[in-house]
């Protein structure tokens, strides 16, 4: 299979699992709060996947590369605590609309930490991108359109979306030599133990529904799907394409969650269409497919450090 063919066909698996983690995870609230929830998949994630990572690499001789993941995850860990305060003071609609500034802001923190550039055709396809992904977002939520109002809890998630495009960054500039299961497990295994202290303090730890079988089931499904395999797949794509390139790719999440909750029919389906249509031709243009000179490196791509 030609490269560039795999490396599409592996971000819209990504895209999918994430786009999955949203419309399942919006079931665990009833069995646990989300801190506690986000803690468990961290904790259960790394148990699961620690007796293939001890069994392949050396994971704990490399004190400085440990320490480099610990911030991977920091940045991964304050993106979590922000979104979740952020919601108690502003709505889903709110905190959806402001993530589609990720890969924006991944191009700004890329050039600064990676050096990366990107030509004009690319940055005209990431504002493009934002623009196809609010939308879809609004034309699938045409009930609740008329309730975007800059809210208390939009700043700080704004900063939380920037601490986001700061870990898969740091991803790349860390972590292009790592092995993709081997950096899965430290970003899991350095997130559980970061999130440990949030837990205890404001998890609600006590109100956890440990008996119902439909939150192991939701909370498996997450682990393995919306933990594991994105993160095995994010460190994949970071050192294959780059940060940039990857975050671009989220601009497709919005569709792929109507699509699952089934908002893409009737009006909601033609409402987003030229959304769609916005959004693809973002990918083509951060593809570098339409741009004026043959492009040599991924967006994003840079040595790492």
């Amino acid at each position: 299979m030609h490269a560039l063919t795999k490396d599409t066909l592996t971000l819209l698996l990504w895209v999918a699992l994430m786009a999955s983690s949203f419309v399942v995870s919006a079931d665990l609230p009833q069995y646990a709060s989300p801190i506690a929830g986000t803690e468990l998949r961290f904790i259960l994630a790394t148990l699961l996947l620690a007796p293939l990572a001890l069994s392949r690499y050396s994971l704990f001789k490399d004190l400085g590369l440990l320490i480099r993941y610990g911030l991977i995850s920091l940045f991964l860990v304050l993106f979590f605590i922000g979104l979740f305060e952020a919601l108690k003071t502003t709505t889903a609609l709110n905190t959806s609309v402001i993530y589609t500034l990720v890969p924006l802001m991944s191009v700004v923190i890329s050039r600064l930490f990676l050096g990366a550039r990107v030509n004009g055709a690319m940055l005209c396809g990431f504002v493009i991108g934002a623009g196809g992904a609010l939308w879809v977002l609004l034309a699938t939520h045409g009930d609740s359109a008329h309730t975007l109002a800059w809210n208390d809890g939009d700043a700080l998630f704004l900063l939380a979306c920037a601490s986001l495009a700061l870990h898969v960054t740091l991803v790349k500039k860390w972590g292009s030599n790592t092995p993709p299961i081997q950096g899965a497990f430290y970003i899991m295994l350095m997130g559980a133990i970061l999130m440990a202290p949030v837990m205890i303090v404001a998890g609600d730890i006590e109100q956890v529904a440990w008996g119902e079988f439909d939150f192991w089931r939701v909370l498996l499904y997450l682990t393995l799907f919306a933990t594991i395999a994105t993160f095995y797949l994010q460190q994949h794509l970071v050192q294959k394409v780059g940060p940039n390139r990857l975050l671009a790719f989220s601009y497709l999440i919005p569709t792929f969650v109507a699509t699952g909750q089934g908002f893409m029919q009737g009006p909601g389906l033609w409402y987003s269409l030229p959304g769609v249509a916005l959004t693809l031709l973002a990918l083509l243009l951060i593809s570098g497919a339409w741009s004026p000179a043959p492009r040599k490196t991924h967006v994003g791509d840079a040595p790492a450090n």
